[in-house]
């Protein structure tokens, strides 16, 4: 799943996605090969447009843990405030390929996203805080 960080961390769920056990490792497993496709192209739309703001020279470079939850979490509640703006955004996130796939819908493809509303949440979308150690 492309949203593997973002399910793991407990910030959105997919009913297309199934989790699983490798060794001592949790990971998430997309069950629905056109979802998934669809979930790549949305995550890829996603980096070209927050480029500027991810401080990216090149969007094929693989994200840190912090910037890619950023870009997954933060896009999708710009996404769902987009698609609900009369509605509070939902904490986690309930359904990835149903926003997806609503949006695509409703704005016809992910080019013609109001990414005028998402990527500012992209940019303040702030993950957990780091735990200060102990002395």
């Amino acid at each position: 799943c492309v949203f593997e960080k973002g399910i793991l961390t407990s910030q959105a769920r997919c009913s297309k996605c199934q989790k699983m056990l490798i060794a001592e490792r949790e990971a998430a497993n997309c069950t629905d090969i056109p979802a998934q496709q669809i979930c790549k192209q949305y995550l890829e739309v996603m980096k070209e447009h927050a480029r500027f703001s991810l401080k990216l020279r090149d969007t094929r470079q693989n994200l840190g843990h912090a910037k890619a939850i950023k870009v997954q979490i933060g896009s999708l509640r710009g996404l769902y405030q987009a698609l609900h703006p009369e509605q509070p955004v939902p904490a986690p996130i309930p359904e990835i390929a149903g926003l997806i796939e609503e949006a695509v819908a409703h704005y016809g493809a992910l080019e013609n996203l109001p990414f005028s509303q998402i990527i500012p949440a992209i940019n303040t979308y702030e993950g957990r805080k780091r735990r200060s150690r102990k002395k």
